[in-house]
């Protein structure tokens, strides 16, 4: 019988089958195939296998004779038995498991018995007058709200909540008679569970309005607000204030007419709001220095240059483009310039590299190097000089705004100069927010308190200049009419100690030992024999067509890198010794190296294979140990004195080693003197003879002096070798 052919849309199909039972019903199919198999290979016959699906799985999975066998045929080997446990596999492992994850909410949000509900700003003034009418009201009358719809919650147990027919019914028994739509916001602000009212964080809204009233001394004797500050509460009952300036003009022709409404809030138009908006985008930009595209480009994975219009959103808010960031665009702003850069393909995707490249502009111009000769200015002009958001363009405003502006803020200067006034404090007082800005008529009343009386034309002028959207910028206003002294950056006298200290030196005068080429080659090949030296390496690289000659230039360079610690007249003197006779400003570094090399070899041995070579003995005397005649004699004398105790008798080199911690030879003239008090050998001689002693055997090691007790203790046993076979 010919085999049925198995489709795979057929499999996939009966598999979702049973994984969507196995997650409705929660069975566990390796509970039913395992006992099957006992030992474990994960293989069992067909018939077993179709005996689980058709027996007891048959009704909750409810497959088919043909869904059945179709299931077998795909998970068949080739010896005729079924391939369980892939089948059990590819249903479980598609399965989540739900019972591991932690829950992402415990219920405390809305368990809060303060919970209420969002509303828009406008409900939120108008929810905020109804309280406190409420509050005022409770204190007039003196009742206690809670009592009442504690009632009711007695009865129905609903832990804190009302339902509306009872919360109607409390209001309008206390005599609080409110509007429909007024009772439709209360229900709409403190509605929980679709059809329930959350009294109590009505109630605490209520109180904390009377108490706050209560404080603040809004509240007369009798309980009624008091009515001497019309303008601090709206109220409906209070009458109506006269306006004298209804009807009058409050300022000259050249202003216009005076809106409420500040500038920002003025109707934007679409061609030119939308450059605007791309410019202050890209200040933005300037101002951070922010690459458009880091975060645009992760959500680009296919780098097609197209991202969806909620990833654009998304982006602009990491750029800093939302309200809590430094730069704000509302809504409309951010949809017209999704809008201007939606790809016309796809409406639902926005050009992301079309918007980078023009904003990126503000840097530079792309494909730069196609126009050598383009000129680019960075930042554009328009960039540097555009005003914030709200303010006016103070080059397109007529001359005579700007002509009083002027001469309003000179007035004021004046009168902060003669006065001594300081206005900085004063508006600090009214900046809550730290800002740098203040309202209107804070302002006004900081000018006002001062003493700065200004018509009303100059305090108009002074708003259309230092007025944004975020009020008026009095930080800028006080870096104009504060004067302030010159005064000098703080790294001016640093800096010129600086420079005295890294200004050329004179050198000093040359010494007669540095013109004596026989002293500095002394001096070079000890210093030589002590590192082991190679100085033809340091000088071969700068012998590049292998001359062997090298700049003079090149040479003390080379000579640098040895570290020889020699002054420029020692240079000096080499370089003229061994300069080349042809070449007067090159040098002969072969002829040096060799000169050098004498310290542990002599040249052409092998012409005279009798001579024994002699190596260099490298000396540390210097100018601070040498001694004259009458210094000599006197350091003789102390050391035949010393001898006459030697280091075999006396052990004295353990007391030295035992103050060298680091064994470099060397020790402190303290040290030094209380290793000779140790043996008794300090008694055998005077103060002078034992400086004399430190003078010859000092060594110079850091900042200090120190003795060479090496030194020491071989002449002293010289000295005693030499005095034992001595017949006289």
């Amino acid at each position: 019988m010919p085999c049925k052919e198995v489709k795979l849309l057929n499999i996939w199909r009966i598999c979702n089958k049973i994984r969507a039972t196995i997650f409705r019903v929660g069975i566990n199919l390796w509970d039913y195939y395992l006992p099957l198999d006992p030992n474990k290979n994960c293989l069992i016959s067909e018939s077993q296998f179709v005996s689980v699906l058709s027996g007891p799985l048959r009704t909750t999975i409810g497959l088919s004779d043909e869904e059945i066998s179709e299931l077998a045929e795909y998970f068949r080997v080739p010896d005729g038995r079924v391939f369980y446990t892939q089948m059990c596999q590819v249903i479980h492992d598609s399965v989540p498991e739900f019972a591991k994850n932690g829950p992402l909410i415990t219920g405390l949000e809305w368990e809060d018995p303060l919970q209420v509900n969002r509303l828009s700003t406008t409900e939120e003034r108008r929810l905020s007058l109804l309280i406190t009418k409420i509050a005022a009201l409770r204190n007039l009358r003196k009742f206690v709200l809670r009592p009442y719809f504690q009632d009711y919650e007695m009865i129905a147990k609903n832990n804190g909540t009302v339902t509306l027919a009872h919360f109607a019914r409390v209001l309008d028994f206390l005599g609080i008679l409110v509007s429909a739509d007024d009772f439709t916001l209360l229900v709409k602000k403190y509605l929980k569970d679709s059809y329930t009212v959350n009294y109590v964080a009505f109630v605490a809204a209520v109180d904390a309005a009377a108490n706050f009233m209560e404080q603040h001394g809004m509240m007369d004797v009798g309980g009624d607000i008091l009515n001497q500050f019309p303008g601090r509460i709206i109220d409906a009952e209070l009458p109506k204030l006269p306006r004298p300036e209804i009807g009058k003009i409050l300022a000259s022709s050249i202003f216009g007419k005076q809106s409420i409404f500040h500038p920002a809030l003025k109707g934007p138009r679409v061609d030119e709001d939308l450059m605007m908006i791309i410019k202050r985008i890209q200040r933005h930009v300037l101002e951070n220095r922010l690459r458009v595209g880091e975060y645009f480009r992760h959500f680009d994975a296919l780098n097609c240059g197209k991202i969806t219009i909620s990833q654009f959103h998304r982006g602009l808010d990491a750029l800093g483009i939302s309200g809590i960031q430094r730069l704000f665009l509302s809504l409309p702003e951010i949809q017209s310039v999704m809008i201007q850069y939606r790809d016309p393909i796809d409406p639902m995707r926005v050009c992301w590299k079309t918007f980078e490249s023009d904003i990126e502009q503000v840097f530079t111009v792309r494909e730069l190097e196609k126009f050598p000769c383009l000129c680019v200015e960075s930042p554009p002009r328009e960039i540097e000089e555009m005003p914030k958001k709200g303010a006016e363009i103070w080059n397109n405003v007529k001359g005579g705004l700007r002509d009083l502006c002027e001469e309003a803020v000179e007035k004021v200067k004046q009168k902060v100069m003669r006065r001594r006034i300081l206005l900085k404090p004063i508006f600090r007082d009214c900046d809550k927010h730290n800002n740098g800005h203040c309202s209107r008529g804070q302002m006004r009343q900081c000018i006002l308190s001062n003493g700065i009386l200004l018509s009303d034309e100059e305090v108009y002028a002074l708003e259309a200049r230092y007025n944004d959207d975020m009020g008026f910028n009095y930080y800028w206003f006080m870096t104009e009419i504060e004067p302030k002294p010159y005064e000098g950056p703080l790294y001016t006298g640093f800096l010129a100690e600086m420079r005295k200290l890294n200004a050329p030196r004179k050198p000093p005068p040359p010494n007669r030992n540095e013109k004596d080429i026989v002293l500095i080659l002394a001096k070079i090949k000890g210093k030589v024999v002590r590192e082991r030296i190679r100085v033809i390496e340091f000088l071969r690289d700068f012998d590049r067509c292998n001359q062997l000659l090298i700049k003079r230039a090149d040479f003390k360079r080379g000579l640098d890198c040895c570290r020889f610690e020699l002054t420029e007249t020692e240079i000096e003197t080499l370089m003229d010794v061994f300069s080349s006779p042809l070449r007067k400003e090159c040098v002969d570094y072969l002829r040096f190296c060799e000169a050098v090399e004498e310290a542990f070899t002599q040249s052409c041995l092998e012409r005279a294979p009798l001579i024994v070579p002699l190596q260099h003995i490298p000396v540390k005397d210097c100018d601070r140990n040498f001694l004259n005649f009458d210094e000599r004699l006197i350091l003789s004398k102390a050391m035949q004195k010393l001898s006459k105790k030697p280091d075999l008798q006396m052990n004295l080199l353990s007391i030295f080693q035992d103050y060298d911690r680091t064994n470099c030879g060397t020790v402190s003239q303290c040290h030094f003197l209380k290793a000779l008090s140790i043996r008794g050998m300090y008694n055998l001689i005077s103060r002078t003879e034992f400086d004399m002693i430190c003078k010859c055997f000092s060594y110079e090691r850091g900042m200090r002096d120190e003795v060479d007790y090496r030194a020491f203790i071989k002449a002293l046993d010289v000295l005693y070798a030499t005095d034992k076979y001595n017949p006289f």
